[in-house]
């Protein structure tokens, strides 16, 4: 029986051989389901790659503003005081005003940075900018350090323009994604008009005009004793996105978070200055320079931000120019982050603030000594 299902059985399998009918790939139909499967892999795999990726750039973003409070802290205990923005000869005539050329509160955090040549290389002697203007160029005896790329200046989630010729002069100088905390604008009444006007500077890195007294900038001597709020109460550095648009249509087409609003200059509550700032037009000229380099302390680079809007809100200037010569500039921290921004607190630590946190904390934390202890919570 055994030898009779053999024979039986091996004719089909000869006659299965010679037609070809057993198969050794795939139909077409199904190499399309295995693209289509891989195709659906993929997709499903890239998000969660982008977003790791993301998370380990919010994670340098954040160890960079600790490094950057870690500096001030050295330059605190050097100095017996915290930097300020704005160093320097300025206009040759000693006037003051936007035409400018002051360096930033971070040039001389560089030597507490490792980066103690770059900070030789600055001529602090001269204006930061050709004549009594604020524009770099190839020529001048700075060109090679503003144009310096520091590593710890950028937030590795921007995609800054890296040319900044048109705007900022031939020098092209580098860009920078940290400014500090400037607290309230002078025109600002505080929460609901308790604040005496002009109110008086009370952020964390000093405001200062080297050639002209502007009264509402204070003491220059900050240090941590001045900080009556708590330092684990009160913001320090935060995080602001680059202009990166080198002509008006780009600008004003662009991220509302590169486009300075102009408000009126009157003596008001934050609420009405935010109110304000919902209902105005954007200026090309003061939304051109935002963060476009790292070295310069003019106020519409924006080495320092304001604690009006909350986290990736409006930016806004004043009508009557007190933006430029006095630096009231109401930059709003902003990031390629999602949902928030990086902040280092005076104590050092960094926290990720969310743009949905309350407008009277976010207030709070930007004033060095309302009498507000508000305490961010991550």
């Amino acid at each position: 029986m055994f030898l009779r299902i053999v024979f039986m059985d091996w004719p089909d399998a000869m006659d299965k051989a010679r037609h070809g009918r057993v198969r050794t790939a795939f139909t077409l139909v199904e190499l399309l389901v295995v693209i289509a499967i891989i195709g659906i892999l993929i997709g499903m795999l890239v998000p969660a790659v982008q977003a790791v990726r993301e998370a380990a750039r919010r994670t340098q973003c954040a160890n960079n503003l600790r490094q950057i409070a870690l500096a001030i802290h050295n330059y605190e205990s050097a100095i017996q005081r915290f930097p300020v923005n704005q160093i320097g000869p300025g206009m040759p005539d000693g006037s003051g005003g936007f035409s400018t050329g002051y360096y930033s509160w971070l040039v001389t955090l560089l030597p507490h940075l490792e980066q103690g040549n770059l900070y030789e290389s600055f001529a602090l002697s001269q204006n930061n900018g050709d004549g009594d203007g604020y524009k770099v160029s190839e020529a001048h005896h700075n060109a090679a350090a503003v144009r310096t790329l520091v590593g710890a200046f950028i937030c590795p989630s921007d995609q800054p323009n890296q040319d900044n010729t048109i705007i900022l002069g031939t020098a092209n100088p580098a860009p920078g994604s940290y400014a500090a905390n400037a607290g309230w604008p002078s025109f600002a009444t505080g929460f609901g008009g308790e604040r005496s006007t002009p109110g008086m500077f009370n952020g964390a890195i000093p405001l200062h005009h080297p050639s002209a007294s502007v009264t509402w900038h204070g003491k220059s001597d900050i240090s941590f004793n001045s900080v009556t709020d708590g330092t684990s109460n009160t913001a320090l550095v935060s995080e602001r996105l680059i202009q990166p648009g080198n002509s008006g249509d780009s600008i004003d087409g662009g991220d509302d978070r590169h486009r300075s609003l102009c408000i009126l200059a009157r003596y008001e509550t934050l609420s009405a200055i935010n109110d304000q700032l919902a209902s105005t037009h954007a200026h090309i000229f003061e939304s051109a320079h935002i963060g476009r380099s790292w070295s310069s302390g003019w106020p519409l680079v924006a080495p320092t931000y304001m604690h009006t809007q909350p986290p990736n809100g409006l930016i806004g200037h004043y009508a009557n120019g007190s933006s430029v010569t006095e630096g009231n500039f109401m930059i709003s921290p902003s990031s390629r982050h999602s949902g928030g921004v990086n902040v280092a607190l005076i104590d050092g630590s960094t926290h990720f603030v969310t743009d949905q946190i309350s407008l009277e904390v976010w207030w709070a934390i930007g004033s060095r000594n309302d009498g507000r202890a508000e305490t961010l919570r991550d």
